[in-house]
């Protein structure tokens, strides 16, 4: 099989960024639905959401590719042990019995046998990839909404930021609005451009 190097960058690069931007939109729909806020009003970034999907997903990604890797190997080590001695060469896991010339078609018949192998192998390989995806998700989903509910019931242990000479704690910011709470859990929406972190923040660094 012959392959594309720069197809197949460009095919792998382009899965891994929808992989990221999927688990950040996640992460992001999440984290601020327990707070009542619909993210596109906040306008996150594409880069920001890539960011938080690598973030909370790089992780997950690499036992999900070790587990590919894993299938891979066991598939080649399946194929390997199907792989007939020539007939000049002798095989040392049969005694010495009488040995029969090899069938006119049994390259062929090998072959086949590759191919049913590789069509049973990779959609089982697309299946496991697609469930543990899926997976992925719905733990970041559970892991962020009670990583916000926490924030909620307290949210002192938020960043604490200055906005319109109020005081507030940041929940989040995109580039049209951000999301801030009081002491009272009362949630709002103010420009980053009026948000001020202050040094208190600092204090115990």
């Amino acid at each position: 099989m012959k392959f594309n190097l720069s197809i197949d960058i460009a095919v792998v690069v382009s899965l891994l960024t929808v992989f990221f931007y999927s688990c950040g939109q996640s992460y992001l729909a999440a984290y601020m639905g327990v707070f009542y806020i619909d993210p596109v009003v906040l306008n996150f970034p594409t880069a920001e959401k890539i960011n938080w999907g690598f973030l909370n997903c790089a992780n997950r990604l690499t036992y999900i590719l070790l587990g590919g890797l894993l299938l891979s190997f066991v598939l080649y080590i399946f194929a390997l042990l199907n792989i007939r001695f020539p007939s000049n060469l002798k095989n040392p896991f049969k005694s010495n019995k009488q040995q029969y010339p090899q069938i006119h078609n049994q390259s062929l018949t090998d072959e086949q046998r590759m191919n049913r192998i590789r069509l049973f192998f990779w959609p089982f390989f697309i299946c496991i990839l697609a469930l543990s995806a899926f997976l992925t998700f719905a733990a970041i989903d559970i892991k962020t909404t009670q990583s916000a509910r926490k924030a909620l019931e307290n949210p002192t242990q938020l960043p604490r930021v200055n906005a319109n000479g109020q005081e507030f704690f940041l929940i989040k910011c995109g580039s049209s609005l951000c999301a801030v709470i009081d002491e009272k859990k009362n949630v709002s929406l103010v420009e980053p451009k009026n948000v001020v972190l202050l040094g208190s923040n600092f204090k115990d660094k």
